[in-house]
């Protein structure tokens, strides 16, 4: 009976180790985002390797009478091997865990492992003129191996772990606990199989047996929760690729449908300028007013083509050198007739220029003024400005109107959104400065609070030449 109890107890406990090492090796590692993922074949090796120990002991333990006492000694060592094997696979592992970064803690972690390796050689070298015939030094050598390489290993390769998991709760991902058990039971483990020998009770396989089920579950959990959220990443950028063609073909339907209306748009503005011209003297003071509405709504539909055209049009014109003031000024100028109305102020820094697209860029300066004018009341304050910030050419409109609340401010860069009153807003102004910004490697900042403004900040982050034959004044 005690027999058939100890051949189960170590063919499951060989079992769980073998299990530990095939939960590793059919993990899809490939595109992990998991930085512990380059560690784990050597815990899947000391997984198989403990395995194949554990089995080989089972056979020693149910038949070693029958062996003959010529192969005793060729026993032990093989014995010793695996066992000596599968624990520096252990220990390997641990010596992974710790170069993740070069910080104090892993700085010692490193420095653990290598006062144990050295440590562990300098006493088997104490061991090297023995007779290794005797059953008593092949004791003595597994018992140094299972507490500074068992013990040993196990302890930092759970230490290490478990920092890990607990980094990556902080990080907000639910599978750094699992990672945290994990490393906790790999202590435990390495106290039982290292510190507590296997003649000190009988159930001391079992306790073994149940910290490598809890080694098992735990890993099992966290690369399955981790498998669970890369699907789910994966999903989300599917479905944001899938949006993306999307839009590409609203885009693509967009221009086609902008091209096709300029003409109608166009010969409509001709005939009313025409049927004006013709109406009787009488009657133009009565029609006018109808005249007047119907071009205005021929107008905004114009804007409203042309603006789809500019969004969807790839731009091929190349990078050339140009001065900010000379944009400013230009897309002042093009406002023109609207500017007299509003406050506005210009502030850039002498002398600064930059490779890009200067009509894209005066767009998009247009655009962002734009946006403002139409926030802002008469006589509102509108302010420009370019500087320098930490190396970037920042370019910054601000304006004092009503501003945004955090919902529109969230969408206000969104293809079609519009947080202006019907028939004011087409919402493709920002998302153009958006695409104008990141085709120059930019990027738009929004910032705003109701009823204290907004403030758009395009980040340039390539490098800013500088010549002192332009003057950025205004």
């Amino acid at each position: 009976m005690w027999s058939f109890v100890t051949f189960n107890i170590y063919l499951f406990y060989g079992l769980v180790f073998f299990a530990i090492g095939c939960v590793v090796v059919f993990r899809n590692f490939k595109y992990s985002q998991l930085a512990i993922s380059p560690t784990l074949w050597a815990l899947a090796l000391f997984g198989f390797a403990h395995a194949f120990h554990e089995w080989s002991e089972l056979y020693v333990i149910l038949f070693g009478r029958d062996i003959s006492d010529n192969y005793q000694d060729l026993v032990q060592w093989l014995r010793l091997a695996k066992l000596f094997l599968s624990f520096v696979f252990l220990m390997v592992f641990s010596w992974l865990l710790y170069r993740f970064d070069n910080s104090l803690f892993s700085r010692l972690g490193r420095l653990s492992v290598g006062i144990l390796s050295v440590l562990y050689l300098i006493c088997i070298t104490s061991f090297s003129f023995a007779s290794f015939s005797v059953l008593d030094t092949f004791e003595e050598i597994s018992v140094l191996t299972r507490f500074l390489l068992g013990f040993g290993a196990a302890t930092l390769a759970g230490i290490g772990i478990a920092r890990y998991g607990l980094y990556l709760r902080q990080q907000q991902h639910c599978y750094g606990q699992y990672f945290v058990i994990t490393g906790v039971a790999l202590i435990v483990y390495g106290v039982l199989a290292g510190l507590v020998p296997t003649q000190w009770h009988a159930c001391v396989p079992v306790f073994r047996t149940l910290a490598a089920t809890l080694i098992l579950i735990s890993l099992y959990k966290a690369l399955k929760v981790f498998d669970i959220e890369k699907e789910r990443s994966t999903e989300a950028k599917l479905k944001r690729a899938i949006e993306a063609d999307k839009y590409q073909a609203i885009g693509q339907l967009a221009m086609g449908v902008a091209h096709e209306i300029n003409n109608p748009l166009a010969s409509s503005s001709l005939a009313l300028d025409i049927l004006q011209r013709k109406l009787p003297q009488a009657h133009q003071a009565e029609l006018t007013e109808y005249i007047s509405r119907s071009r205005v709504g021929i107008n905004r539909a114009a804007d409203i083509a042309k603006e789809l055209l500019a969004y969807a049009r790839p731009s091929t014109d190349k990078h050339t050198l140009f001065d900010w003031s000379k944009v400013i000024n230009g897309a002042l100028s093009l406002l023109s007739h609207k500017i007299n109305q509003y406050q506005i102020k210009v502030i850039c820094e002498p002398n600064s220029t930059m490779l890009g697209q200067a009509v894209k860029l005066e767009e998009l300066v247009i655009n962002l003024v734009h946006n403002a004018m139409d926030a802002s009341l008469p006589n509102g304050n509108i302010e420009i400005s370019v500087y320098k910030q930490q190396g970037s050419t920042v370019l910054q409109v601000s304006d004092q109107g009503d501003g945004m609340d955090a919902n529109e401010l969230m969408r206000a860069t969104e293809l079609f959104y519009s947080s202006k009153p019907i028939g004011k807003g087409t919402g493709l102004g920002l998302a153009i400065c958006e695409q104008i910004a990141n085709s120059h490697g930019g990027k738009l900042v929004l910032r705003s609070e109701q009823g204290k403004g907004c403030q758009a900040q395009v980040f340039f982050r390539k490098r800013v030449t500088h010549d002192t034959n332009f003057d950025c004044r205004r």
